[in-house]
């Protein structure tokens, strides 16, 4: 049976050719450490989806054999959901799956067997299934889920309440409902994503947010 590291089974180093660095996540109450942009986005997407309970990175380290050779591979993430489902996943840009490939297809070959024999799904995510609007709207709305400042009770009770009677309405119509006086628009507005980070509001997470995203409670 194959047991997931917590501790992460390769250090992650600072790297001149990339970006690296750490993200806090809030659903796993922990530092998550990237080593690529498209990591540090998935972060932002693992972060933001209902559905994951709980991930982390470096999860694994597998064996496997190149010709008489025996390597060791280490794939990304490992992400737990709440139906119980989990998979091992690998990040890579398309351009380096395409010109890496006959370096990255016996380590691949590994871990689909790992995963097979362990009711675990091995997944590749490249650019186009990570950087998108989904993912814009999770890294802009993780600045408000757990906000530096402190939030107004009475400021999210008038919000909601404002949405309520329109039952479904743009950001900026809410917004205008609610003042005419613009610096109250902007203590308005820091609340009311505050309430989108938190679920509160709902929008189509599938287009990017906008004054002119479509909200309802």
């Amino acid at each position: 049976m194959v047991i997931i590291s917590f501790k992460k089974s390769r250090k992650i180093g600072r790297n001149s050719f990339s970006i690296t660095g750490q993200i806090f996540s809030v659903k796993n109450n922990s530092l998550i450490e990237f080593e690529s942009q498209l990591e540090r986005n998935l972060t932002y997407l693992l972060e933001r989806r209902r559905e994951v309970s709980m991930y982390c990175e470096q999860p694994i380290e597998i064996e496997y054999f190149d010709g008489n050779i025996k390597r060791k591979y280490i794939p990304d993430f490992y992400v737990q959901y709440q139906d119980g489902n989990q998979e091992i996943i690998e990040v890579k840009y398309e351009k380096d799956l395409l010109e890496k490939k006959d370096l990255l297809e016996p380590k691949f070959k590994a871990a689909r067997e790992l995963c097979s024999s362990n009711h675990l799904t091995f997944k590749i995510l490249t650019e186009k299934e990570i950087n998108t609007a989904r993912m814009f709207n999770s890294k802009f709305l993780a600045n408000y889920k757990t906000p530096r400042f402190k939030t107004n009770l009475g400021d999210i009770e008038y919000i909601l309440d404002t949405l309520g009677k329109l039952e479904q309405t743009t950001i900026i119509n809410l917004i205008n409902e609610c003042s005419s006086d613009d610096n109250r628009k902007a203590e308005l507005l820091f609340h009311l994503w505050y309430l989108v980070s938190n679920y509160l509001i709902n929008f189509n997470e599938e287009e990017k947010l906008s004054m002119n995203t479509l909200i309802w409670k």
